[in-house]
């Protein structure tokens, strides 16, 4: 990589973090371009030069949120070691836990979620998020299905259902924690997926 696209790529990165902390605060609607290239230490011009609108850094900033969660997922997967039960619920707490790290940013996701509802973005809104659903989901039916073959879980358990529910419920936790700051996440989490798994043993 060339220092020209080194420093290409951290003013880049430097407008999305600015662009993460300002929609996150004021929303979409009420965030300007100038504030964030001022956050950002750049020029309202620049901006331009990397997005063409701000839809369009809005919707990069998804996709950069999306990536952000999947690859701290896979992280955490490949770190996993022990028995699968354990593997499943450290991977949850895990994910839970970098989650409640960044609970003032939470509100960007429901930011995304209003886009995917909103008929002119739906489309590729729907595409980002299903993509990191599809990904997390991935996680748990593999370990799911480990589990099942070794015979640590039942064979009557569903991987998909239990992946499903357990993506579903980590998003509900997180918006628990969310609306209510005394509300602990990672403690939830972990007796969740501990509830979970001992009702999927053989």
């Amino acid at each position: 990589m060339t220092k020209r696209q080194e420093n290409k790529e951290k003013k880049q990165a430097a407008i999305l973090a600015a662009a993460l902390g300002l929609f996150s605060e004021k929303g979409f609607a009420a965030a300007k371009i100038i504030d964030i290239a001022t956050a950002a230490h750049v020029g309202k011009g620049t901006i331009y030069e990397y997005f063409r609108s701000k839809d369009d850094l809005f919707f990069a900033l998804c996709q950069w949120y999306v990536d952000q969660t999947a690859a701290a997922a896979m992280v955490s997967a490949q770190s996993l070691g022990g028995r699968v039960e354990e593997r499943l619920c450290t991977l949850i707490e895990t994910l839970v836990e970098a989650m409640s790290k960044e609970i003032d940013t939470f509100s960007i996701f429901l930011e995304f979620w209003a886009a995917a509802a909103n008929p002119s973005m739906r489309d590729r809104y729907r595409s980002a998020l299903l993509a990191m659903y599809d990904r997390l989901r991935g996680l748990v039916i593999g370990l799911v299905e480990e589990g099942r073959e070794t015979g640590v879980f039942r064979e009557d358990v569903d991987p998909f259902t239990i992946a499903a529910g357990v993506v579903g419920a980590m998003d509900g936790v997180m918006f628990q924690a969310w609306m209510d700051r005394g509300f602990h996440a990672p403690q939830v989490a972990s007796r969740f997926t501990r509830t979970l798994v001992r009702g999927m043993k053989a």
